[in-house]
């Protein structure tokens, strides 16, 4: 998802050659190609980010969940890069991208509460 978005915000500034410079209302209306990329990849939940992240990986939390855990902490979510480990959390979330909607969080066991309930109930 990192190479789309690159590639998108790099065509918007090689057009910054065939404008006639910043004061180009052409060339900053173009801008809406790379952030509308960005949204769809990073915001819209049934692709991009959000689809590969988050409840979609209780997959491997469920058959790995010490090692996943420990391959997500030193992988970052977007931006491919060395020593993401050493990071600091707020860099994490602001400048990488790395927001906590991409996290897998379990769910409380519903299904278990609903049926002991209702195991009370026909008792």
């Amino acid at each position: 998802y990192f190479g789309e978005m690159l590639q998108w915000w790099c065509v918007w500034l090689l057009a910054f050659s065939c404008s006639s410079g910043v004061t180009d209302v052409l060339w900053w209306a173009t801008s809406a190609s790379p952030l509308f990329t960005m949204h769809i990849l990073l915001n819209v939940p049934a692709t991009g980010v959000t689809h590969a992240n988050g409840k979609n990986l209780e997959r491997y939390y469920d058959k790995f969940p010490e090692t996943y855990a420990e391959y997500r902490a030193s992988t970052s979510i977007l931006l491919p890069m060395v020593g993401y480990r050493h990071v600091p959390m707020i860099l994490k979330r602001t400048m990488l991208l790395d927001l906590e909607r991409y996290e897998y969080r379990p769910q409380a066991d519903a299904t278990s509460s609903t049926n002991s309930t209702r195991g009370r109930k026909a008792e």
